[in-house]
């Protein structure tokens, strides 16, 4: 169970005056750290705000970046497995991924909104609940 996110940095940078017209979001986790039931996931929360009608004209007018700690409370057998997962991929279990993404999804949009308004940026809200897929060759993907 997720239990608080420590925000350590916040930064935001506006290149251009131009018109917003897509963001991209990506979630890194950046590290893992077990001990016993407790796992704390180092993460870094990206928008970038571009401008263009198509991927092929698109330009970065600025980015949004959040960076901090996803502090969970789990069963031990499931910290392990989150230890092992990471230890041996770097990546997260599916379902503990899942959960990670989504809270990060909400929390990074509201506390990055009042720093995307105040450089005239939109809020940093991811549209849709991630859900998480085995996908071919043993990687997640988003859908």
């Amino acid at each position: 169970m997720i239990t608080r996110i420590d925000v350590s940095k916040i930064e935001a940078s506006r290149e251009t005056q131009e018109a917003i017209m897509n963001m991209k979001f990506n979630i890194n986790f950046d590290g893992v750290k077990v001990n016993k039931e407790d796992v704390d996931v180092a993460f870094t929360f990206t928008a970038v705000y571009e401008t263009g009608t198509s991927p092929s004209d698109a330009k970065q007018v600025g980015k949004l970046t959040i960076a901090g700690n996803v502090i969970s409370k789990e069963a031990k057998k499931d910290a392990d497995d989150i230890k092992s997962t990471w230890e041996s991929k770097k990546t997260l279990p599916l379902n503990f991924a899942e959960d990670v993404i989504n809270i990060l999804n909400f929390e990074c949009g509201a506390r990055g909104t009042l720093v995307a308004y105040s450089i005239g940026f939109v809020a940093p809200l991811p549209i849709s609940r991630a859900k998480l897929q085995e996908g071919a060759n043993s990687q997640s993907s988003v859908s």
